[in-house]
C-alpha cells in the first residue's frame, strides 16, 4: 500500500468523523491545536513543508462548512 492511499484514507475517516461524530466537537479548537502541532516540533521540517501542511489543513476546514 503507497503512503498516498494511507493518507487519503486517513484524510477520509478524519472527515467523516467530524462530519458524523453525535457530539458536537469543537471543531475549530481542533483545527487550531492541528495548526500549531504543524508549526511546533512535532511538525514537518522545513518552512516549506509547514507551509504546505498549513495550506492543506485549511482546505480539510473548508471541506467541512
Amino acid at each position: 500500500m503507497s503512503q498516498q492511499a494511507q493518507i487519503d484514507a486517513l484524510e477520509h475517516l478524519l472527515i467523516a468523523v467530524l462530519k458524523k461524530s453525535p457530539m458536537t466537537l469543537p471543531t475549530e479548537s481542533i483545527f487550531e491545536s492541528a495548526h500549531g502541532s504543524i508549526f511546533g516540533s512535532d511538525g514537518p521540517p522545513g518552512t516549506t513543508e509547514k507551509t504546505e501542511a498549513a495550506s492543506y489543513l485549511q482546505h480539510l476546514k473548508l471541506k467541512l462548512s
